[in-house]
């Protein structure tokens, strides 16, 4: 962890984090101010990563703008070492300074889900644990999403998708993504299990449809009138590959 020694005395980074959250309302909130992940704030607050130099600056400059939210007219001690810690390299890339965080900040790192949505006749591998974690470069993902807090890899179940998604297939979800657009990828559950199928929609039905249709039999119908039809959608898929 690093100490930072001002005239105000030592301060700590973590606690700047853990007090910015509190004003901004939140992780999520600092996560979009400072342009990262969630994930990204919390190995801040926790002292796994350091802040780069654009990202502190970025949440000076709107704390900076909270002229009455909290911070006042004068800086706190807080506030100003790290002011005086963005004028300041963090060291080399080896010793986890300004390179290191610079450069784990340009990636995205998603968790891999256990659940494995089937794209065949419904897995019930429906739980919410975590299997280790992907690396996407942010550059890349930014093409493809303007919000990538809640990005899933999950493993694809089952040959109705063949020849787009196949059994194993990796696939990245945006689970912010859940507005149905015509012929996009979503994972979705109905009742207690999960799908990977292409949408498409009907007068008063939506449906969910394997692009194998040698397993046409496969496919879901959604019935938008049935309040009682225990369904949802998880969200949409943004990209797929696989392992060899």
């Amino acid at each position: 962890m690093n100490n930072i020694r001002t005239a105000s005395g030592d301060w700590r980074i973590q606690e700047f984090i853990a007090e910015a959250i509190g004003l901004v309302g939140g992780i999520a909130e600092l996560a979009r101010i400072a342009g990262v992940s969630e994930r990204t704030v919390y190995a801040w607050k926790n002292g796994e990563r350091h802040p780069s130099r654009t990202n502190l600056n970025r949440v000076t400059e709107y704390l900076e703008s909270m002229v009455d939210g909290g911070w006042g007219q004068t800086p706190s001690p807080s506030r100003q070492a790290l002011y005086e810690r963005t004028q300041d390299g963090y060291g080399s890339p080896e010793s986890g300074g300004a390179g290191a965080a610079d450069f784990l900040d340009s990636f995205v790192f998603v968790e891999k889900a256990l659940a494995r949505p089937s794209a065949g006749g419904g897995s019930l591998e429906t739980g919410g644990e975590h299997d280790g974690v992907y690396a996407f470069r942010l550059d890349w993902l930014t093409r493809k999403t303007t919000d990538t807090s809640r990005l899933r890899i999950m493993e694809v179940m089952g040959r109705s998708m063949e020849n787009t998604l196949h059994n194993g297939d990796m696939c990245l979800v945006n689970e912010r993504d859940k507005e149905l657009v015509e012929d996009r990828i979503y994972v979705i559950r109905v009742h207690d299990e999960i799908y990977v199928k292409r949408f498409s929609r009907a007068p008063g039905r939506y449906l969910f449809r394997g692009d194998n249709r040698e397993l046409a039999y496969q496919d879901i119908v959604v019935d938008v009138t049935d309040e009682s039809l225990n369904w949802e959608v998880i969200g949409r898929v943004i990209w797929a590959g696989k392992d060899f």
